[in-house]
């Protein structure tokens, strides 16, 4: 059962199965409480129930390189051969070499029943990566292509904004082509149901005001989440909103009017670039849609701030 309430985005992860499952790599990206280690729980539940094996780690728990050889490993053994599986040596691996050495023992007496299905990494929060850890992407990817290993099927690479733009940057370095799976926010029509199932649908309008469809604040119109979240959650849009961003926001209502598109512009006096737009969905402080064949975007909610 997926842990997301939120349809569109379950279409998004069947989407994302079947890419990693035929072999094909992917990125996950998105601003912060947008969701991602959510999905990414869902992605690996949904790759579990096709017999075939998903090992999910989070870079939250790396501090070392060496804690991440070791996170590693503990994932595949528990998550990709079997829960009870122990690591028969008496100290985990801190480099790629000395995994590989233990994995080349541990998988010659692992059954071939296990050993046959797919097998699909799931790294989450990989803005750990940057900027120091960036030999580390280069080594898993060694990993995934070791032939005399159990091939690493796919990996999905789950991360922020910082991931992303350097992912653009660097995508030649990934030696195999990457989907993007950008998440913003809910779309209205979606939020309208679930808001109005939830409390009710008289009070949608004002709901969907104060949230526009952001994950996050939908859960705490729901009493799922605190205020303390969303003080943190403006911190680190403070953080993230770049100078040129800030400028598109100002010119849009604070209240969560929607503004023809057309008529935003940037510091140049034109358009600004989709990329940019790109990024602001991501973050989740803005919202585009089409009204009657008329591209419109309005801010997500009065209560984001993104000045420091």
């Amino acid at each position: 059962m997926l842990n997301s309430p939120f349809s569109s985005r379950r279409g998004l992860i069947q989407n994302l199965k079947k890419q990693l499952l035929s072999g094909r790599s992917a990125v996950m990206i998105g601003g912060p409480m947008i969701g991602k280690t959510t999905l990414a729980h869902d992605l690996s539940e949904e790759i579990l129930d096709t017999k075939n094996r998903a090992i999910l780690i989070s870079l939250k728990e790396m501090n070392t390189t060496s804690d991440f050889w070791a996170l590693l490993m503990e994932a595949i053994l528990k998550q990709g051969i079997s829960p009870e599986e122990k690591n028969p040596f008496r100290k985990s691996p801190d480099s790629f070499m000395k995994l590989m050495s233990q994995l080349h023992h541990i998988y010659e007496k692992t059954p071939d029943e296990v050993n046959s299905r797919k097998l699909i990494l799931l790294i989450d929060d990989c803005d750990r990566f940057l900027p120091d850890q960036t030999a580390l992407i280069s080594q898993t990817l060694n990993m995934a292509m070791e032939l005399l290993l159990p091939a690493i099927d796919a990996i999905c690479w789950i991360g922020g904004l910082q991931w992303s733009d350097w992912v653009d940057e660097h995508s030649k370095d990934f030696l195999m082509p990457l989907r993007f799976y950008p998440l913003s926010v809910v779309p209205i029509r979606e939020a309208r149901k679930i808001i109005s199932e939830k409390l009710g649908s008289s009070v949608f309008p004002q709901v969907w005001r104060e949230t526009g469809g952001h994950p996050f604040l939908m859960s705490q119109a729901f009493g799922e989440t605190s205020l303390v979240g969303l003080k943190a959650l403006n911190e680190k849009l403070t953080q993230l909103v770049q100078t040129e961003e800030i400028q598109i926001l100002d010119q849009l209502d604070s209240s969560g009017q929607w503004m023809v598109l057309q008529n935003l512009k940037g510091r140049d006096g034109k358009n600004p670039p989709k990329k940019r737009l790109d990024r602001l969905c991501m973050m989740g402080v803005i919202v585009r849609t089409l009204n009657n064949g008329t591209a419109v975007v309005r801010k997500t909610a009065e209560v984001f701030q993104y000045r420091s």
